[in-house]
């Protein structure tokens, strides 16, 4: 939830901190400083193929793996590229993250616009809640049964939301959807390497819960609005919140309001900036609160400033910025926006993975000249940190800092 800056409107400052006082008062976790997690941290490469591997490796240590995607519709991997990687990790015995996914391609879809598309996506997200297209999974199964040293996390789609996925206000058909394809796989692999991410977009992670008896891990993206950074897309920047009320340009950070006491100990909305999204924070506490890991299933940077395909303006600092978020992210301790209370969420997220590829070509940044994006689009950006000074020191700086298995050599 937005809200505005009311600190020049006594009547919205009220309205305001009566919505707060709605909210359950939350005893609130310690918020002192804590180790690092209780298990080390994984990182994970992506993706398409293994260039974002190599291309890593040319500066860091080997990662804990990567992360592929599968899709429904051809029953295979999206291309031979992924096909090719899942390999290269699996044959190591290394986690495999992948992303079983419907929407982009939902079976049966013969067309039409991008309302069409949602419509027949969740009509398969039904479909497969009844049992449908198990034979799809065919492909997937074997080849997990065939790597038994390797772990797999298997996202059920990806970036889940209810225009997407539900067929009506209960979202009973993704969860019943997550829960069919659970038993499915479980019920055919010979080995305990399997676990299940639920990976929603921001801001609907509740209503699409399939359950703590479902859920092993909770996936969150982690690209520009999630640690409160400006886009460029189209002529113009993209902000998450409207300046001035809700966002500040000069510190490119999200504005919102918190629950605290004042000096007489009354409840008082208290304005401050932050780095953090507040429906990121929120699912930080949602799967601390359902004793769940969580896992950054893809993050990565994107199109920060208007220069085209030159580097040499605002992004390599924004660049930096962005990644020192990210990792910040991982040690969060503070207070949650519309909340009460200050929060440890320090040891929640134990895995993350970065998204290592030159966007500008497309989403397997290769320059083949089979797609590219517009200069002028949000996803214009050369992701590789072996091309961005700054963010790989940051990169390397945040690896060794929270308590990853693996640094840059």
């Amino acid at each position: 939830m937005r809200t505005r800056n009311t600190g020049r409107c006594p009547r919205l400052h009220l309205l305001l901190l009566a919505a707060l006082l709605s909210v359950t008062w939350l005893i609130p976790v310690g918020a002192s400083a804590s180790a690092a997690p209780s298990d080390p941290r994984t990182l994970l490469i992506v993706q398409s193929t293994r260039a974002a591997w190599d291309d890593y490796t040319s500066f860091g240590q080997a990662p804990d793996g990567g992360s592929v995607y599968y899709e429904l519709a051809s029953g295979n991997w999206v291309g031979p590229g992924h096909a090719d990687y899942a390999s290269f990790l699996a044959g190591q015995g290394r986690t495999v993250q992948v992303g079983i996914s419907w929407k982009d391609n939902p079976p049966g879809f013969e067309g039409g616009d991008e309302n069409a598309k949602a419509a027949r996506s969740r009509a398969v997200t039904q479909e497969l809640a009844d049992g449908k297209y198990t034979d799809r999974f065919a492909t997937l199964i074997d080849f997990i049964d065939a790597h038994p040293s390797a772990t797999f996390l298997l996202r059920l789609d990806y970036e889940v939301s209810s225009y997407y996925h539900c067929t009506d206000d209960t979202c009973a058909s993704y969860k019943n959807a997550f829960a069919r394809i659970r038993s499915l796989i479980q019920g055919r692999v010979h080995q305990d390497n399997v676990r299940f991410v639920f990976h929603p977009v921001r801001g609907e992670f509740e209503k699409l819960y399939p359950g703590d008896s479902a859920v092993d891990k909770i996936g969150v993206s982690v690209f520009a609005h999630e640690v409160c950074m400006p886009i460029h897309d189209l002529g113009g920047y993209l902000y998450n919140g409207t300046p001035p009320d809700n966002y500040d340009t000069a510190t490119l950070q999200c504005r919102n309001a918190y629950l605290d006491t004042d000096s007489s100990g009354n409840p008082s909305a208290v304005w401050k900036n932050w780095d953090y999204d507040a429906n990121v924070l929120k699912m930080m506490k949602f799967a601390q609160d359902h004793g769940k890991k969580m896992i950054v299933s893809e993050s990565g940077m994107m199109n920060f400033t208007a220069d085209g395909g030159d580097t040499s303006g605002a992004e390599p600092i924004r660049g930096a910025t962005w990644t020192k978020r990210l990792f910040g992210l991982l040690d969060y301790r503070g207070p949650i926006p519309n909340m009460a209370g200050s929060y440890d969420l320090s040891d929640v997220i134990d895995t993350v993975t970065y998204i290592n590829l030159d966007f500008r070509y497309g989403w397997d940044g290769q320059d083949d000249g089979s797609f590219d994006f517009p200069p002028d689009s949000t996803w214009f950006a050369d992701g590789r940190l072996s091309r961005n000074t700054d963010a790989r020191t940051a990169f390397c700086e945040g690896l060794a800092a929270t308590g990853f298995r693996t640094g840059c050599g």
